[in-house]
């Protein structure tokens, strides 16, 4: 079984120069790392994002093929579900939610968990979060760092 770091090397290659279709790969260290027990949060927040970019992305782009959607829910029930307090599940989920809610499942339902996911992040007086936080962390923090230059935590 891989390691995280060996995953997020794994996604690194995507964002080299050759921009290689790498993302495959670590999905399916990832599902391994995942069907071995390995639950621990990192693992489900990652395997959650390629499962989603898998889907909103093309293929050829990325490597991701045949990505298991119907373990979504799974995962998003690890990361605490509709009740999480997590900020960084939060902001990740809300983010997926407001750009391709779709890639989740059944869109107004994964709409209404981002606004909501949204309004909680925004109730928080200090969420802890920063550009950092995604540093070393693979495509997942490459993708997450960017959404973040350009969130507003200020509340409606």
């Amino acid at each position: 079984m891989f390691s995280i770091d060996k995953i997020n090397s794994i996604e690194e290659e995507y964002h080299s120069p050759s921009h290689a279709a790498s993302l495959g790969r670590a999905y399916d260290a990832l599902v391994v790392r995942w069907k071995e027990g390995a639950r621990d949060r990192e693992t489900a927040l990652h395997l959650l994002f390629l499962i989603w970019y898998g889907l909103a992305e093309p293929p050829y782009l990325t490597g991701l093929k045949d990505v298991n959607k119907t373990r979504i829910v799974e995962l998003f029930q690890r990361l605490g579900g509709e009740f999480s307090t997590d900020p960084e599940v939060l902001f990740v989920v809300s983010s997926m939610c407001e750009t391709a809610p779709w890639a989740l499942g059944e869109e107004s339902y994964w709409r209404g968990i981002g606004q909501r996911f949204r309004l909680r992040l925004r109730e928080i007086p200090d969420i802890g979060l920063s550009k950092q936080t995604f540093v070393h962390r693979g495509s997942y923090g490459y993708y997450f760092a960017n959404r973040w230059e350009t969130f507003d935590s200020t509340p409606e």
